[in-house]
Parts: structure tokens; C-alpha cells; sequence
């Protein structure tokens, strides 16, 4: 009796065994639930203000974003004379938290002797940058829209908001083109109104 019952009780374990191979893989090693119990991964975004840029604005665009980043690109539209800027922008800090930078085309233009300067610091409501190329590297201009520099921010939080240069309540930079002259010239740059955007931090 036993004989004859042993190879269909092997092949009735054999059997449960695959299923539970099969159960297994398919819900990734047992490892606490399927895909579907994974966070979706939501891109932060900037949505640009800025939609006919003319002579002389200064005006931002998203360059790239992931979950966990944003890429912020500041551009000039047919301007001369370029050698300082200076500005300040507002941003909601509690979600987004500056990283780094990288100097766009137009300020390296010319094979530059000197790499530019650039001073970024915090303040109350988001961060001021300031930069300049320096003799004996001469002015540049920008013809069309060319990028200026790219500015990383990272995740800190969740939200939205607006994110554009601060010429409002808490300015602490006058938003500046000048060029190489002693006393400088102010180029004529425009900065405002709805030069930035709006941020959204899933």
C-alpha cells in the first residue's frame, strides 16, 4: 500500500513546490509585496513664467528634474556689454535646498584667460548669486537666448510656490547688469515682472 501511494505523494509535493516557486517569484522573493506597494516616483517641476522673452530679459527655464532634483537655467536675451550680474531669488526653502552650479556658455565665451567668479549665499527666502568675468577677459553678449548659468537644487520637503527673482519685500540685491568701465555702466537688463516660475515639490 505504501508502495504504491509514495509516487503520487511525490509528485503531489513536487507540485506544491513549483507553485510555491512560482508564487514566489512572482511577488519579487517575498520580500514584502509586489510593485504595486512601491512610491511612484513624481518629477519636481518648474513651470516658466516667461513666454515671448524680449531684448535684454533675463528669465528662467527649467533645464532638467528628477524626483529628488531640479535644474534651473537662467538665460539673456539679446543683451551687450555683459561682465557683473548680481541677483537675488525667492523660493520656497522649506521643499527645495540649493546645491550647486555650472556656468553657462555665454560667460565663458571667448576662451576667457580667468574663469568668472561666482558667489552664491543664503538668505531669509532663497539665495543670492553674484558673478563676474575679470581682466583683462572683455565684456560678452548674448545674441538670442543663451544660457547664463544653471543652478541645482535638491528636495527638501514637500510643495509649491514661487520661485523668481526678489524685487519685492526682503530684496537684498539690486538685480545688476554692468559692464567693464570704470565707473560700470548699467546694461539695459530686465528682470521683472514674472521672469521665474512656478515650482511644484511632490
Amino acid at each position: 500500500m505504501m508502495g504504491r501511494r509514495g509516487p503520487r505523494h511525490r509528485t503531489a509535493l513536487s507540485a506544491a513546490i513549483l507553485a510555491a516557486a512560482v508564487l514566489l517569484a512572482g511577488c519579487g522573493g517575498g520580500g514584502g509585496g509586489g510593485d504595486d506597494d512601491s512610491p511612484t516616483c513624481m518629477n519636481l517641476a518648474f513651470d516658466r513664467a516667461m513666454v515671448t522673452p524680449g531684448s535684454g530679459d533675463i528669465y528662467m527655464d527649467q533645464a532638467s528634474s528628477t524626483c529628488s532634483s531640479l535644474d534651473v537655467v537662467f538665460l539673456v536675451s539679446n543683451l551687450s556689454g555683459i561682465f557683473s550680474i548680481s541677483f537675488d531669488l525667492t523660493y520656497p526653502t522649506s521643499a527645495l535646498q540649493f546645491q550647486s552650479y555650472t556656468l553657462g556658455p555665454l560667460m565663458l565665451k571667448g576662451n576667457p584667460a580667468n574663469q568668472p567668479v561666482v558667489i552664491v549665499s543664503a538668505t531669509a527666502n532663497g539665495i543670492k548669486v553674484a558673478m563676474t568675468r575679470l581682466a583683462p577677459d572683455l565684456p560678452v553678449s548674448a545674441t538670442g537666448s543663451e544660457a547664463l548659468i544653471n543652478l541645482h537644487f535638491t528636495r527638501a520637503g514637500s510643495g509649491s510656490g514661487v520661485f523668481d527673482f526678489n524685487t519685492g519685500a526682503g530684496d537684498t540685491v539690486t538685480e545688476t547688469v554692468l559692464d567693464n568701465q570704470s565707473p560700470a555702466n548699467v546694461r539695459p537688463a530686465v528682470w521683472t515682472p514674472n521672469h521665474g516660475g512656478l515650482v511644484a515639490i511632490p
